[in-house]
């Protein structure tokens, strides 16, 4: 017989034990995720990455630039055009006037609220910038920094972090109304949610309602697997205690607006609050109106089903629901309620957050990146990198090459890049690394190392004009034949294009007609290796094979390096290092880097880098580039053509007011394109400068400049009123006083002799 006690007692004791160990075995693993998430919570929460963006236009009056130009700008920045202006994000057009409502943005000098001006327009340039309503005057306003590219982490899920307090309080209301009431009130799981869940899934036989907390939404999306077992559902609330008793409800929060899923731009997962209101809305998380918080909180329960771009209808739907809801409990008003029903579920149409991709930039950025000390960890904090990329400089290169090679030949193996940099600021602010420039891959800006030709030549007259008692604009060159002697190889016999020698050529004509002779004679005179330490000066960073060839371009040049050193002429002489990166913050505004621009070092005087550009606006207007004339007349454009032997590679380089521009035109192979530089890289530049318009070059003459004649047959220095003379501006220090028609000195009177005079 069954000793029924005995069996019961047997029961209750082993029961015991089994529940002491499981609540061992449990202290221990509370104890183990408690050590585990504390530090994983605190510190590696989830992974953000580096956002770039472009540099922000600036406006101001005086400054030249279209009114389209600027209505272009908004509508990259996704601004909403509209008949009247109420809210930040729009923008009003008008005759000669624009009315503009900027966002709030963080800019890496610290956040700006958001401002409503009107800019007002006569002839391609700002008349007045008057902050609206009170009209008062203002001398700068600026957009925001429009958004290139993104560095996603290896999980590719991409956010924009934002604190607690940039959430307006209705958002996370409204949150907390529709998935977890009492969030503020539970200790990280809710027993009456579960009930509450499971018995509505019990009468509808199937799961329709979840029970889960924020805490528990959280832990699932950040640490765990979405298979649904008994085990991943108890770890789950375990986990949800452990955090909800080490991290405060609004850390938790926090977290939870940064991480949860709204969808895919892309190949990349769109996480968190900050990048689904850009993502959605083109709108900043601060900016949100009812309708757009209330769709938001809609995706959350399913991305894909409420996608409101894929599924306008359930998604309206559901928003209009939450709505319903938000008014009955007060958190709107009937104006409000009304309002959001009759918005529409999106207005923006586009659906990536990136409308065009910058592969070649963005390869430029992020070589940068690995000369920058960043934070460890810093995918944690996520980045912000500000670069001096101008989208419609950028938009404008690309089209350029694109449509103008096929027009230029039929081959399609002949491949282009571009390079255009801000040389006062030492910024590139395009970068065309070929003629696919959506096709990551062999970057030519950068790393094609071609053969300059003629590019080489204003380094070596300005290396010269560095003597202005030996050398000026009027001195005639050597254009004879001549034949050197190469140690070990064939004697090298430079030739000019044209296959003619003249008569000595003043310096002016022979730099005008890019004649090879005379910068040769002039280059062996100066002695090879003073030019090539110059051109290292200019920035050349690769070796210089130190051979007479020099002097014709034969060194191996990036579009990049060419770029660097027009820009050291353009910028009066001063090196400075072209660079894209300008400055870096978190996404919550900390300062991790910005750049410090010096002024650089001196290679060329001021007045040689003066007379040089003065011989390249010759080319221009009278030489190789006089097709750049009929399209920019009056705009004191600068320009150098570049063509190496066999027609294997076209180049051609524009200084305006403000930009250095570089075109390269060539094969990877090497083959001839059978294009010189102005048959081929010149028509490039020409359909990039006639997108983006020309900044009319500087009129101001240096104080140690004055404008002298000279005779045309011997260049020395002759009065200004000779008839048989050229003018041409030189070195004040050098130039003669009493003189005649024959460059001699005056014979002086006896008055003169007795007096001094």
């Amino acid at each position: 017989m069954i000793n029924w006690r005995k069996v019961t007692r047997y029961s209750l004791i082993t029961g015991l034990k089994l529940a002491l160990v499981l609540a061992v075995v449990l202290a221990f693993y509370l104890i183990y995720l408690d050590s585990m998430l504390s530090q994983r919570f605190a510190s590696n929460r989830y992974q953000a990455p580096a956002l770039i963006y472009g540099r922000a236009l600036t406006l101001a009056p005086g400054a030249v630039i279209s009114q389209q130009h600027v209505e272009t700008e908004l509508a990259q920045l996704r601004y909403r055009k509209v008949t009247q202006v109420d809210d930040s994000g729009e923008y009003q057009s008008g005759n000669q006037q624009l009315h503009i409502y900027r966002r709030p943005f963080d800019f890496p000098g610290g956040p700006e609220m958001a401002q409503a001006v009107k800019v007002l327009f006569k002839e391609n340039r700002i008349d007045r910038i008057l902050s609206w309503p009170n009209g008062r005057e203002i001398s700068q306003f600026r957009l925001e920094s429009p958004l290139v590219a993104r560095l996603t982490p290896s999980s590719q899920e991409d956010r924009l972090l934002v604190g607690l307090e940039l959430v307006p309080n209705l958002l996370v209301e409204t949150l907390l109304l529709v998935e977890d009431r009492n969030f503020y009130h539970h200790s990280g799981i809710s027993p009456a949610g579960i009930a509450r869940a499971a018995l509505a899934n019990l009468a509808a036989g199937r799961t329709v309602q979840g029970g889960s907390t924020l805490t528990q939404q959280l832990v699932k999306n950040l640490y765990l697997t979405r298979q649904q077992t008994l085990w991943r559902k108890i770890r789950e609330a375990l986990m949800a205690l452990v955090i909800d008793f080490r991290f405060s409800k609004n850390e938790i929060l926090e977290t939870y607006l940064n991480e949860v899923y709204f969808g895919q731009d892309k190949g990349s997962a769109i996480h968190g609050i900050g990048l689904a209101s850009a993502f959605y809305f083109g709108k900043q998380v601060q900016e949100l109106e009812p309708a757009e918080i209330a769709l938001l909180v809609g995706v959350v329960k399913g991305p894909s089903y409420y996608n409101p771009r894929r599924y306008p209808e359930r998604a309206q739907e559901r928003r209009d629901l939450i709505l319903q809801q938000m008014f009955e409990q007060d958190m709107i008003n009937k104006n409000q309620y009304l309002t959001a029903i009759n918005t529409p579920v999106t207005d923006i149409e586009d659906s990536s957050l990136v409308a065009r991709s910058r592969p070649h930039y963005v390869d430029l950025v992020q070589r940068e990146l690995r000369n920058i000390v960043l934070p460890e960890q810093w995918q944690s904090t996520g980045l912000r990198v500000f670069t001096y990329l101008d989208p419609q400089a950028q938009n404008a290169a690309e089209k350029a090459l694109q449509t103008v090679l096929p027009q230029l030949s039929k081959d399609p193996d002949i491949e282009g890049a571009v390079v255009v940099a801000d040389y006062r600021r030492a910024g590139i602010k395009a970068l065309v690394g070929g003629r696919n420039s959506q096709l990551a891959g062999f970057n030519r800006a950068l790393l094609a190392q071609r053969q300059v030709g003629s590019l080489i030549k204003p380094f070596i007259y300005a290396t010269a004009l560095e003597s202005p008692e030996r050398y000026s604009l009027a001195t005639p060159l050597s254009d004879e034949l001549l034949q050197l002697k190469i140690q070990g190889g064939e004697d090298w016999i430079p030739r000019n294009y044209d296959g003619e020698y003249l008569a000595p050529v003043p310096l002016y004509d022979a730099f005008v007609q890019s004649r090879n002779l005379p910068a040769v004679h002039l280059g062996l005179e100066l002695g090879i290796p003073l030019i090539a330490e110059q051109l290292r000066q200019a920035g050349v960073t690769t070796p210089i094979e130190e051979y007479p060839s020099l002097t014709l371009g034969a060194v191996p040049l990036s579009p990049v390096a060419v770029t660097r050193m027009y820009a050291t002429l353009a910028n009066d002489g001063y090196y400075q290092p072209l660079r894209a990166v300008q400055a870096i913050t978190t996404h919550s505004g900390l300062q991790v880097y910005e750049r410090n621009i010096e002024r650089g070092r001196r290679v060329f005087s001021e007045s040689a880098s003066y007379l040089v550009q003065h011989a390249m606006r010759g080319v221009i207007s009278e030489g190789t580039g006089r097709a750049l004339t009929e399209a920019f007349p009056n705009q004191r454009l600068a320009g150098k053509s570049g063509t190496t032997n066999d027609l294997k590679d076209s180049w051609f380089v524009t200084v305006d007011g403000r930009d250095v521009t570089t075109v390269w035109l060539g094969r990877d192979d090497s083959d001839s394109i059978g294009m010189t530089g102005s048959t081929g890289a010149l028509p490039v530049v020409r359909s990039y400068l006639q997108q983006t318009g020309v900044v009319p070059g500087e009129t101001e003459v240096p104080d140690a400049i004055a404008t002298s004649a000279f005779h045309r047959q011997t260049g020395v220095q002759v009065p200004l009123a000779c008839s048989d003379a050229r003018r041409f501006p030189a070195v004040k220090q050098v130039l003669a006083e009493d003189i005649d028609c024959s460059g001699q000195q005056k014979e002086k009177s006896w008055l003169e002799r007795l007096f001094g005079g």
